[in-house]
């Protein structure tokens, strides 16, 4: 029973994680990409292997890994999905802060009405189903633009976006990336590329609540040029981890490590130290993994054992605690019941022979003696194989005399009959 019990236990915990996990990231060169590379050591260390895939981006990372496929984790634009739409997933908070960049080449543009500026000019948007795709129509429809009505609005990559850029084949490009996206990492670096300041960016924060306001400060980017001149307004989503709800809890606890690492390493331009991982994006529930890494952290052997092990202790310790709570009072009033038993066995045996005793006295044949004679025989037969406590072994003793008695009486009646 204890080992059945052992398999069924460790049946219903998965004390083993898989060790293959598919993660899905963006376009090929952007901070998905960046992040999903840095995750992949963390898992090599551990065993595991993490394959990268690419995608279109934001919206086929959600449908592929909302699918019952092979997908298990992907990263994504915060504010993307609906609140309630996806019921298999869950989130492991936000990695970093991905700003709405708009670079464009030509005069610095110091007006109030920039996207009626850049509505006339020819602007690449991304690909449909992007990140930047699906956030910038949200936003352009708060001031009645539709990117559908306009032929200026090119549906590129963000590379190629970048390269028409810089030969001057497009005025304007807008990404939602990070400020360490080699795309946006090159277009920093072009003097005669402007980026465009937001004025309302705050009022849009008011209508689209999972925007933030982030700001390039004035001179940030290049101090010896005190490049920018200007603080610059942006409004920025963030890059959230997306799991599926029952994937194993040290894979999504890996994750979380990993995250917590990786953004302690990388220079967090935009957030103060520390701030990431965090649970910003509301539209998918928390996972119960990730809630209570950010209410106690990570497991407390953390290094001392593998991984796997560290995670699984730190899950079932409660349930040790409480069989053992359960389990140790039966395992004691076991050799307490084991010893009534055999008392019970003893003085039902006491009763017996009494009532042999009695019926021998009363009987007045040979054939009637001999019936309680083999009923004597067979109870002592099973005295043997009964289990009898050490400590009510002189009591078995005493009733075995006490047969043996009423069986030479017996036995003694029976010759006198017959003679």
């Amino acid at each position: 029973m204890i080992i059945l019990g052992i398999i069924l236990f460790l049946l219903y915990t998965h004390p083993l994680p898989p060790r293959h996990v598919v993660l899905v990231g963006g376009q090929q060169g952007s901070t998905f990409d960046t992040i999903g590379q840095r995750f992949i050591p963390y898992f090599k260390a551990e065993g595991i292997e993490l394959e990268l895939r690419y995608t279109a981006g934001s919206a086929e990372n959600l449908k592929q890994v909302s699918d019952i496929n092979d997908v298990n984790a992907a990263l994504l634009v915060g504010g993307l999905a609906h609140k309630g739409d996806y019921p298999r997933l869950a989130s492991l908070g936000s990695i970093e802060f991905t700003p709405l960049w708009v670079f464009y080449r030509g005069d610095e543009y110091r007006g109030k009405e920039g996207f009626t500026y850049f509505s006339n000019k020819r602007t690449a948007i991304g690909k449909e189903g992007s990140g930047t795709h699906i956030i910038l129509k949200k936003i352009l429809e708060l001031r009645g633009l539709f990117l559908d009505d306009r032929k200026n609005f090119l549906n590129i990559p963000h590379h190629e976006a970048m390269e028409k850029l810089l030969k001057g084949d497009i005025d304007a490009m807008c990404i939602l990336d990070g400020i360490d996206s080699p795309t946006v990492k090159e277009l920093l670096n072009h003097k005669e590329i402007h980026i465009y300041s937001f004025i309302y960016a705050p009022a849009y924060e008011k209508k689209l609540p999972f925007l933030e306001t982030v700001v390039i400060p004035k001179g940030s980017l290049d101090l010896k040029t005190l490049h920018p001149d200007k603080d610059i307004q942006m409004l920025a989503s963030t890059v959230t981890l997306l799991v599926e709800k029952d994937l194993h809890p040290a894979i999504q606890q890996l994750f979380l490590m990993a995250t917590e690492k990786i953004s302690r390493e990388q220079d967090q331009f935009f957030a103060r130290p520390d701030f990431f991982p965090a649970y910003m994006d509301h539209t998918i529930e928390l996972s119960p993994v990730a809630r209570r890494f950010y209410d106690s952290g990570p497991p407390p052997m953390k290094g001392l054992l593998p991984h796997w092990l560290t995670s699984y202790l730190d899950r079932i310790w409660f349930l040790i605690l409480g069989g053992i709570a359960i389990i140790y009072p039966l395992f004691k009033l076991f050799p307490s019941y084991r010893r009534v038993h055999s008392v019970m066995l003893i003085s039902d045996g006491f009763e017996q022979i009494k009532e042999i005793e009695k019926k021998a006295v009363q009987s007045r044949t040979v054939d009637e003696l001999k019936s309680l004679l083999d009923e004597l025989n067979e109870m002592d037969a099973e005295t043997c194989d009964n289990w009898i406590s050490t400590d009510e072994i002189h009591k078995l003793y005493a009733m075995k005399s006490a047969l043996n008695l009423i069986r030479q009486k017996i036995a003694l009646q029976i010759n006198n009959l017959e003679h």
